[in-house]
């Protein structure tokens, strides 16, 4: 248990001073890693060791959509879309916290994943606080609706996952897999607005709100038109082949689909974009990308290839694997929160999918039926305002508000979190599995 105790001080240390200090806690993890590696690798240490642990399918799983979803958000596609969908909802102010799950949902789902509410965050708060709408509900319809639509295999989100189980889970289908995440995601999102909506009484309008308080947005302009095509062209990429070789297969539809993933469309609808969609690159490599996410999940997954050099995996599979079958996928989901709760979920993923196939074999279950608890785990703690889910959800709220939001939304999370975990005990999240 010793090297399992340093390799989480590790972990720990890196995200703590990355946050302490404003330093990206991937590169401190990634240093942190070579020296771990120096001490606990055995005779085969060595740097270039660490250096091949480098998860170059996450790399291009999760980075190229980040670099492509960018350009639609530099030249106004995504911030357009949103308040189009808003504007349907003028006339009915006491359903403004639906129309912001639908719009964070639908913004996430074309690309822009969990950042979305960096784009609709400050639309929502606008358009509430002038409805009447009370602000208590305003970041549980932005952080359900992330969940919507940030997981569906198309986005950033989706593809970062489908490269996990590719990666970690042998004989499981990465596509299938990113579904069935997505559909309990989706269904974990409407039960919590629901929830939300009542306690918060959110259809009681303070009636000082001005009644014609949202003006027609603006078209869509050529450049903006053609991105969001691109994007829907990609979409349809990515989900045809597929449904297409299910009902008639056929090797055409089996090689689109084996090779037209995520980071082969970004590609093509970054050069696309690129030429025709209206915005200077530099400015988008330089201001839209997030170069600081890239490195973070980069980084923190180099070092959790250490999990397997210093036998961490093998250690914690094993304490786990002893436990009565029926507690490991409610272990596995607090320990998934436990870690996600004062970080973002992507920095934890890595070590924990690295133990699925031994938990799925101890507790007598298909992988899928572990990885659910872990997803449900590490996402449904994120509505924490000191994790980054959250913490994004208060953006454009006022300093009052934000205020009273904190110690209520880092209480909801908590609530949340026990619920899932008593759920796991259930075999609800083993349904399809």
């Amino acid at each position: 248990m010793f090297n399992v105790a340093i390799f989480f001080i590790g972990f720990v240390l890196a995200v703590v001073i990355g946050q302490k200090m404003k330093i990206n806690a991937g590169l401190i993890a990634v240093a942190f890693g070579f020296i771990l590696t120096w001490v606990f690798g055995g005779e085969a240490a060595s740097s270039n060791a660490f250096i091949k642990g480098f998860p170059a399918s996450l790399f291009w799983n999760y980075s190229m959509p980040v670099i492509f979803y960018a350009f639609a958000s530099a030249n106004g596609t995504l911030t357009v879309l949103g308040k189009k969908i808003s504007y349907k909802f003028r006339n009915a102010r006491w359903a403004l916290p639906i129309a912001m799950y639908i719009v964070a949902g639908v913004v996430a789902a074309a690309g822009a994943g969990t950042m979305n509410t960096a784009i609709v965050g400050p639309l929502a708060w606008g358009l509430c606080l002038a409805a009447g709408v009370t602000p208590m509900i305003v970041p549980f319809a932005l952080w359900t609706g992330s969940f919507l639509g940030s997981f569906v295999p198309w986005t950033s989100n989706g593809a970062l996952l489908t490269g996990l189980y590719t990666e970690n889970l042998p004989g499981v289908d990465p596509g299938a897999m990113a579904v069935r995440v997505a559909v309990y995601y989706a269904v974990m999102s409407l039960a919590v607005l629901i929830v939300m909506y009542i306690v918060t009484k959110a259809w009681v309008l303070d009636e000082n709100g001005a009644e014609d308080f949202m003006n027609k947005p603006e078209p869509f302009t050529k450049e903006q038109r053609f991105t969001l095509t691109v994007i829907l062209i990609c979409i349809a990429l990515l989900l045809v082949p597929s449904i297409l070789n299910q009902i008639a297969p056929n090797p055409v539809f089996k090689f689109m689909k084996n090779n037209f993933g995520m980071p082969v469309t970004s590609v093509a609808g970054i050069s696309l974009v690129a030429i025709w969609g209206g915005v200077d690159i530099k400015k988008v490599f330089s201001g839209h990308v997030n170069w600081n996410m890239i490195l973070l999940i980069t980084g923190m997954g180099m070092y959790c290839t250490l999990a397997t050099t210093m036998g961490v995996v093998d250690t914690l599979g094993q304490e786990l694997q002893a436990m009565p079958a029926h507690f490991i996928a409610p272990a596995i989901c607090l320990i998934g929160a436990a870690l996600s709760f004062v970080t973002s979920a992507s920095t934890v993923q890595p070590l924990l999918f690295a133990m699925v196939p031994a938990l799925a074999s101890a507790a007598g279950c298909s992988m899928e039926a572990i990885v659910v608890p872990m997803m449900i785990g590490v996402g449904i703690i994120s509505m924490s305002p000191v994790s980054t889910g959250g913490a994004l959800c208060l953006v454009g709220a006022p300093e009052e508000a934000a205020n009273k939001l904190f110690p209520k939304m880092l209480a909801t999370a908590v609530i949340c979190a026990g619920v899932c975990v008593l759920l796991c005990f259930t075999p609800i999240f083993r349904i399809g599995a």
